[in-house]
């Protein structure tokens, strides 16, 4: 009897082994992966994008108790970030930190541009900040009707720079400069490399989003003529506005997060959370007021809604400055 019992012990003892090994695994299936999580920023470091995405994921990492490394990869193309993130697995470990840039190229690219966003899923837009018209300070234009003028005789004596080859602040520049300076102007690998070029002299103008350019004016390395959107920051509030009508939308820089576009239901509510979370996060509620961000939150339709309305936006703005991404 005594062995009989002794089996029936083994018995439950390994059913219930069973079920407990299943538990475990089906929770870890419903939480996701453990490891580091892979923001993958579409520019150089240095630039606001970056900058951002710093302040972002040190809040993630505090309360989510797992790390969150940057990966910088510029341009458009096969290895580019969005190109990057749609061929990752669809378990929330690769993330893409996406600017307003994703939708100038996806509207400059046509069908190319639609198959990119096609393998993305939209997680939510995590905030938004106006462009700077910024120029060095030895270019003697001090409005932007000046800076124009100046740009217009003789053709080339203003040298105009953009973030990234095709993206929002070369569409901003394209829009406001002549067609002649349009055709010349000198694309970098993000907004870091690009004000680098600006505080030296190599460049004389470029849009940039305001969290970038805030630095460079204090250091009196850059000065500012414009703003596309109106904004609180007191840095800010005494420059003329483009833009910012019914008839003349501004131009601003926003980020958001996407995913592989199989990315399950689960996985995405998990970021929206984890995203909601740390824009109420302290030292990011700072860094926003410091440096002129708006937080926005919102879920992945209202990404997708944005996202679509940018694309029709930008498209015809690309013909009318016959600019190639």
């Amino acid at each position: 009897m005594s062995s009989l019992n002794a089996r029936l012990a083994r018995a439950f003892f390994c059913l219930v082994s069973c079920f407990a090994s299943c538990f475990a695994s089906a929770s870890g299936a419903a939480a996701g992966p453990a490891g580091p999580v892979r923001l993958v920023v579409p520019a150089a470091g240095g630039g606001s994008a970056s900058s951002q995405a710093g302040v972002l994921a040190e809040a993630a990492q505090r309360h989510a108790g797992r790390p969150f490394i940057l990966d910088h990869r510029s341009g458009w193309g096969e290895h580019a970030a969005a190109a990057v993130v749609s061929r990752s697995p669809a378990d929330g470990t690769v993330v893409l930190f996406a600017t307003a840039g994703l939708a100038v190229r996806a509207a400059g690219a046509g069908a190319a541009g639609a198959e990119v966003l096609r393998r993305l899923r939209p997680v939510g837009q995590v905030s938004e900040a106006p462009l700077v018209l910024a120029v060095h300070p030895v270019v003697p234009a001090r409005t932007p009707a000046g800076l124009v003028a100046l740009a217009r005789v003789p053709p080339g004596r203003l040298r105009a720079g953009a973030g990234t080859p095709g993206g929002l602040s070369h569409l901003a520049a394209a829009m406001l400069l002549p067609a002649a300076a349009a055709a010349h102007i000198m694309p970098f690998r993000g907004g870091g490399p690009a004000l680098q070029a600006l505080g030296e002299g190599r460049i004389d103008m470029l849009f940039a989003a305001a969290p970038a350019v805030l630095p460079h004016w204090v250091a009196g390395r850059v000065r500012m003529l414009a703003v596309t959107a109106a904004s609180p920051h007191a840095g800010l509030a005494r420059l003329p506005l483009l833009g910012g009508t019914a008839s003349d939308p501004a131009v601003l820089q926003w980020h958001a997060l996407f995913v592989p576009g199989d990315t399950p239901d689960h996985v995405v509510a998990g970021l929206q959370r984890g995203m909601h979370r740390s824009l109420r996060d302290d030292a990011v509620a700072a860094y926003f007021a410091e440096h002129a961000v708006a937080a926005v939150g919102g879920d992945g339709a209202a990404l997708e809604a944005l996202l679509q309305r940018e694309i029709a936006r930008y498209a015809p703005l690309i013909r009318r400055a016959a600019m190639v991404p």
